[in-house]
């Protein structure tokens, strides 16, 4: 065999290692982040909703862009406003961060009996314009929470009036293909008011979208 034709095999065989070396190692690591992010996206059902603009919202309005659901009630005394006011002071450091890459906000209304489309739309906009609700019959909004992962009760009021809606205080980060890509938990200690930490949500919602690969 002449040198040439031994130096293009030497040189085929470094490039088959070097290869071989590459997918053992596998894809990166993903980013550490505080929020639970799933290894693996969950889709969601079909659904049929109705927005505060009075209409529809299913699926299609999840796809081609990000999404952040919070269940809650406009009667909500404690957990719900302060979410809502948290998340525009936050908004605009998210879309400064994001640029190109925005987050609809959408609060799914879980008190249809009190919460029509015109109340939820001034509820809404009262914390920041731009921002969603959507509501629907019980009957689709116990199958959809429940997809979300998140969950509601009606409950008497204590102090008596009218009742109140027990329920989950996460926000659910839905990707632009309509499936569930993370979670962000409420904390504080028993006994407080237990909501999700902004701080964290401004630290790890561009890192999870910056890492989408679609």
């Amino acid at each position: 065999m002449k040198a040439s034709n031994q130096w293009i095999v030497l040189l085929g065989l470094v490039a088959l290692v070097a290869g071989l070396s590459l997918s053992l190692k596998g894809p990166a690591p993903r980013p550490e982040v505080s929020a639970l992010w799933l290894e693996q996206a969950r889709p969601l059902p079909e659904f049929s909703l109705t927005d505060h603009n009075g209409q529809p919202f299913d699926r299609a309005r999840l796809e081609g862009q990000w999404s952040l659901f919070f269940v809650g009630y406009t009667s909500c005394p404690d957990v719900c406003p302060t979410t809502m006011s948290d998340l525009a002071r936050v908004y605009p450091k998210l879309e400064e961060r994001l640029g190109e890459k925005p987050v609809q906000v959408v609060l799914l209304s879980v008190d249809p009996g009190r919460d029509d489309p015109e109340k939820l739309g001034q509820y809404v906009e009262f914390f920041r314009p731009g921002f969603m609700a959507v509501t629907g019959e019980h009957a689709q909004l116990f199958p959809f929470t429940q997809s979300l992962g998140l969950v509601y009760a009606l409950v008497d009021n204590p102090n008596g009036g009218e009742y109140l809606v027990d329920h989950s205080a996460d926000l659910v980060l839905i990707n632009p293909e309509g499936a569930i890509e993370a979670f962000f938990r409420p904390s504080g200690e028993l006994g407080t008011l237990r909501k999700v930490s902004m701080a964290q949500l401004e630290q790890d919602l561009p890192v999870i979208i910056g890492a989408y690969s679609g």
